[in-house]
């Protein structure tokens, strides 16, 4: 395979650009119903992401692969807004400890790879989208949530405004926001392992992918 479309040597090479090794997106379980149907959520989705790995020979990042699920149950009525707070709060800590830079460097730091810019949250339709399925092309149907930690509404001034030709449409309200973008998207449950990690380098790539829920946007195009 070349080296250009294998994603686990793109990996690498963006780890090894950062100075990094631990890798993977944070989970935030927002369902809790069972205990069962979670654990059979994370086995199929472990399996999925040792298989992507096993496909580019990559399985030696698989030591280094630790998509850390969060888990207390008031995050199953928690807004993106409140998961992105505590997301924040979380990643101050984790770049220091997981990848042993020190916090002068961690608070200046702007690595390329999406662990701590990114993360997934799953409720009870995601989880379901996922076990609902029959084989694997049913799963391709399936989806998670993936949020930018780092957006922020955006709001135009008159001139701004203006320059459009008038004020902008309004969107039907998804927590309470009516912007196009609200800062989070559906992806596909089989690209949040290697595929995607590897897609979204950086905030700036999230316009070229963003699509308004409930549309399911692929990743990897």
């Amino acid at each position: 395979m070349e080296t250009t479309s294998n994603k686990a040597d793109d990996l690498e090479r963006l780890l090894q650009a950062d100075g990094f090794k631990t890798w993977g997106f944070v989970t935030y379980r927002c369902t809790y119903s069972s205990d069962l149907d979670w654990q059979k959520f994370l086995d199929i989705f472990l399996s999925q992401a040792k298989r992507k790995l096993e496909y580019y020979s990559g399985l030696d990042l698989l030591n280094d692969f630790a998509p850390i699920v969060l888990e207390n149950s008031s995050f199953e009525d928690a807004t993106v807004h409140v998961l992105r707070e505590y997301f924040k709060a979380w990643a101050v800590d984790a770049v220091q400890r997981e990848q042993h830079i020190t916090a002068s460097r961690a608070s200046k730091f702007r690595p390329r790879t999406g662990r701590y810019r990114f993360f997934v949250t799953v409720d009870q339709e995601a989880l379901e989208s996922v076990l609902n399925t029959s084989d694997r092309r049913s799963l391709g149907m399936a989806f998670v949530r993936l949020v930018n930690a780092e957006w922020e509404p955006k709001f135009l001034d008159e001139e701004e405004l203006e320059a459009l030709g008038g004020p902008l449409d309004e969107f039907e309200p998804l927590e309470g926001c009516t912007l196009e973008d609200v800062g989070w998207m559906n992806v596909p449950f089989l690209e949040v392992g290697l595929n995607g990690f590897v897609a979204i380098l950086d905030a700036n790539r999230w316009d070229l992918f963003y699509s308004r829920p409930p549309k399911i946007q692929s990743l990897t195009g």
